[in-house]
């Protein structure tokens, strides 16, 4: 599975101007033959909590719509962030993360479970309360967002049936390390590929590395991108099953023990 890692300065708050950049990133992975094209966490506004500008209806979202629309014209698979609306007055909205297949099909859509509350996320934006996989290439693929990312417990539920994670991403500049670390951490504590993409450039006050990266299921880094906007092209293989039955981390872990052990 060859997938292109899109860490853009996108636009803040404008979808239009952040559109058009991005066309062009989706047709130059295109022409390198790219299976899907991942773009960063809220990605044609940036992180903004003014949900009123930049918010869509769920079931017609002008940014699946679009995404849909280049996805067929460009023959790939997009993988995009975006805020929905409440679904009822005085309720709040939600930060997802969707997939569309070559052919324009909506096939995943993931709500972020665990709203930045450090950042004031939470206070518009509610957390989700599933997680979400689907198949491509030969693989099955789980969805994360940004703040995710500390939380491994939800990275080992996904485990079970993924061998591929998909994180996106606003990561500040400021704490690259975390997000470097955290990766890989992911990575090798599930024996999973993990991708992760996120934005480049300064919006509304916070300066964006980028530091987009693919790590292969025993840490390895397979590409990564920093300090400016640009694409990055790494393949995927299927060995991560292959090294889950020869080095069966997973088969020794003690859950029920574990739970115990929290409620203790």
């Amino acid at each position: 599975m060859r997938v292109a890692l899109a860490q853009t300065d996108m636009v803040w708050e404008d979808k239009k101007a952040s559109i058009q950049k991005a066309e062009k990133m989706v047709s130059e992975a295109a022409k390198s033959k790219t299976d899907i094209i991942i773009f960063p966490e809220m990605s044609f506004t940036g992180f903004s909590m003014n949900l009123e500008k930049i918010g869509e209806k769920r079931d017609c979202s002008e940014t699946v719509s679009c995404m849909s629309t280049l996805s067929k014209k460009y023959n790939i698979a997009i993988g995009f962030g975006w805020a929905s609306l409440p679904d009822k007055k005085g309720g709040k909205g939600k930060n997802i993360f969707s997939v569309t297949d070559r052919e324009g099909k909506l096939i995943a859509e993931y709500e972020k479970i665990h709203p930045f509350t450090y950042g004031g996320e939470s206070r518009v934006y509610e957390g989700g309360e599933k997680l979400v996989s689907f198949s491509f290439k030969g693989h099955n693929i789980s969805l994360f967002v940004c703040y995710d990312l500390r939380f491994p417990e939800v990275f080992q539920a996904a485990a079970k049936k993924s061998d591929v994670m998909f994180v996106i991403a606003q990561w500040p500049e400021t704490r690259s390390i975390h997000w470097q670390t955290l990766l890989r951490a992911r990575a090798i504590e599930t024996q999973s590929y993990i991708v992760g993409v996120n934005s480049f450039g300064v919006r509304d006050g916070l300066g964006y590395s980028g530091d987009s990266m693919a790590i292969d299921s025993i840490g390895n880094i397979l590409g990564q991108l920093s300090g400016r906007e640009g694409m990055l092209i790494c393949d995927i293989d299927d060995r991560a099953w292959e090294l889950r039955n020869k080095f069966a981390i997973g088969k020794d872990r003690r859950e029920n023990l574990y739970y115990r052990l929290l409620e203790e």
